[in-house]
C-alpha cells in the first residue's frame, strides 16, 4: 500500500516514547523549526525516496524552503494527536489516509482547513480534495496471476478467482481482512454498488469455499510481491503496486483491475509551527507535473487526470487511476473500514484457525 492499506494496529509504545521525548524536550523541538523549513511525515521506505524526489527536493528548489520528510508510525494517529493535545510538535504536515482523518476528526478536530479552491482543483479526481485532505497517492486492491501458468486468458473477475476447475492453480490471499472481505462477496455475486455494509457472515461463508485451494495467505506487500515473483502461487489478490513490483523484477505477471481503491493525502497538524509554508507545500503536491513525476517512480495513481500528461504513455497501464482501469474499481468505504476493522481482522484470525 501504499505505500499503505489500512493502518495496522501496533507501534503503541513506539509512539509512547516519541511521545514522551516531546513532551521533556519541547522547546529542543521547536528550535528544529529554523524560517524556511517545513517537517513532514510520511510513510518512509521506497515511497517516501519517491516522495523525496517528486514532491520534497522540486518544493525547495522552487520556493527556498527547506523540506525535512521524517517517517511516521504505521497508524500516525496517535502521533498527530499527541502533538496537537501536548503543544510539541514533531511534524507540519503529515501524509494519512481518508480512514485516519476520520479518526482524527471525531471527538475533536486535529486538522486544518485547506482553503483550496479555484480553476486548479478542476482536474482532480472525484474525492481527491476536501476541507482538510488532499489525496495525491491512489492504490489498488486488485487481482494478478502470472502469464506463464495460463498464457492464453487468466482469471478476469472474483468469480474466476473462486471458480478452481476452470482456473486450476495456487492461490494467493491476503491474511489480513482488508479488502480481502470485499472479494468474497463479489465473487459471491454482490454488486460493487451493494457492498457496504459488508455481509460478513455471507464473505465468511465465500472464504470457507476458497480456503482448501489457498497455498499461501500473505502478510505484507512485500510477501505478496515475492509469492508472485517465484512463482509460489500462480494468481493472488495484491495491492497493484506490488503486482508491478513483482513484474519490473522481470516475473510474467499480469495485474487485473478488479477491485477497490484507496488513497494516500496531506493534512496539516493544527496550530502546526510552519503553517503558511504548510499550506504552499500542499498546494504544491497538487501540481500535474509533480504528481507525474511521483507515478513515473511509484506505480501508485495521480488524483489529478493531467498528470498522465507528464509520464510516458505505457505507464498507465500500470496505474489504478487510468481511465482504463479507475473504472473498473469501487471506493473501498473507510467509514466502515474504520467502524469494523479490529473486529473483522479478529474474525479473520479465527476463520483461518479452524
Amino acid at each position: 500500500m501504499s505505500s499503505i492499506l489500512h493502518p495496522t494496529r501496533r507501534s503503541l509504545l513506539k509512539t509512547a516514547g516519541l511521545a514522551a521525548g516531546a513532551l521533556a524536550t519541547p522547546g529542543l523541538l521547536r528550535s528544529a523549526y529554523a524560517t524556511g523549513q517545513l517537517t513532514v511525515a510520511d510513510v518512509g521506505g521506497a515511497p517516501g525516496e519517491a516522495i523525496k524526489k517528486a514532491f520534497y527536493d522540486p518544493f525547495e528548489k522552487a520556493t527556498g524552503i527547506k523540506v525535512v520528510g521524517v517517517a511516521h508510525d504505521p497508524d500516525p494517529v496517535t502521533q498527530f494527536k499527541l502533538q496537537v493535545d501536548t503543544k510539541s510538535y514533531l511534524w507540519d504536515v503529515c501524509m494519512v489516509t481518508p480512514d485516519h482523518v476520520m479518526r482524527l476528526t471525531e471527538e475533536k478536530d486535529y486538522t486544518v482547513p485547506l482553503e483550496i479552491s479555484g480553476p486548479e482543483t478542476a482536474d482532480l479526481l472525484p474525492g481527491m480534495l476536501t476541507s482538510n485532505w488532499l489525496g495525491f497517492s491512489v492504490f489498488g486492491a486488485v487481482m494478478a496471476y502470472r502469464t506463464d501458468k495460463y498464457p492464453d486468458a487468466g482469471p478476469a473477475s472474483w468469480a474466476d478467482f473462486w471458480d478452481v476447475a476452470k482456473f486450476p492453480g495456487r492461490r494467493g490471499f491476503y491474511k489480513g481482512a482488508w479488502a480481502a472481505l470485499e472479494f468474497a462477496l463479489l465473487a459471491d455475486g454482490v454488486a460493487p454498488k451493494d457492498l457496504y455494509p459488508l455481509d460478513m457472515d455471507r464473505a465468511f461463508k465465500k472464504l470457507e469455499e476458497l480456503k482448501p485451494h489457498v497455498a499461501v495467505w500473505w502478510t505484507s506487500g512485500a510477501h505478496n510481491t515475492q509469492i508472485l515473483q517465484n512463482g509460489e502461487v500462480d494468481m493472488s489478490d495484491t495491492w497493484s503496486a506490488r503486482a508491478y513490483a513483482a513484474k519490473a523484477a522481470g516475473a510474467p505477471v499480469k495485474t487485473v483491475f478488479q477491485g477497490g481503491y484507496s488513497v494516500d493525502g496531506w493534512s496539516i497538524v493544527k496550530d502546526a509551527p510552519n503553517m503558511a509554508a504548510a499550506h504552499k507545500f500542499i498546494e504544491f503536491c497538487m501540481k500535474p507535473e509533480q504528481q507525474g513525476a511521483y507515478s513515473s517512480i511509484v506505480a501508485n495513481g495521480p488524483s489529478n487526470k493531467k498528470a498522465f500528461d507528464f509520464m510516458p504513455a505505457d505507464r498507465a497501464e500500470v496505474l489504478p487511476t487510468a481511465p482504463q482501469n479507475f473504472g473498473n474499481l469501487y471506493e473501498i468505504d473507510s467509514k466502515w473500514w474504520s467502524a469494523n476493522y479490529d473486529a473483522a481482522v479478529e474474525r479473520m484470525q479465527e476463520f483461518l484457525l479452524q
